[in-house]
């Protein structure tokens, strides 16, 4: 048995628990974390790159060193992404009240593939999946693929009073 593991802040698509299911199906999620000092960017697939100001909203993931080569090959790594070693700002446990900054690693598109597919717009499939796994975890959708859900009552009384 691994004993080794490592903290993972999955945004875009691995915000999806079913995609991670089938990716590295033994990954345990920690909690919502946010990525301080990062945004989002939009480049065929998700993408974060540094930014002063910026938040990049995703959820901590604990993963052996097997689903991590899993997950290497998934992002392309070293030839697509880069793995990038950060500091999140994670609610543990549920407990929302609390964050922890925790050392934590994620991907980052590499120089030459941020070149290539600069400006190019997520397909619509892959911002479907992303709104989804957003919505899962309770997260702002910064996919705009999905109409925000709205809540439906229906208000009744008991006894005849109206």
């Amino acid at each position: 048995m691994e004993s080794q593991t490592y903290l993972y802040f999955a945004y875009g698509s691995n915000l999806n628990p079913e995609r991670m299911r089938r990716r590295i199906p033994d990954a345990r999620p920690v909690g919502r974390a946010t990525l301080r000092g990062w945004r989002l960017v939009e480049r065929l697939y998700a993408d974060i790159e540094k930014a002063r100001g910026g938040r990049v909203e995703g959820v901590l993931y604990l993963v052996t060193p097997t689903e991590l080569r899993r997950l290497d090959a998934y992002e392309g790594y070293p030839n697509i992404y880069n793995c990038v070693k950060v500091i999140v700002h994670a609610e543990l446990m549920g407990n929302r009240m609390t964050r922890y900054r925790i050392p934590a690693f994620t991907y980052a598109m590499t120089p030459s593939t941020r070149k290539e597919r600069n400006g190019k717009h997520y397909p619509e499939d892959y911002r479907i999946v992303c709104a989804t796994g957003a919505r899962y975890w309770g997260l702002p959708n910064a996919f705009g693929a999905l109409k925000p859900v709205k809540e439906k009552r229906s208000w009744f009384t008991l006894g005849g009073g109206s």
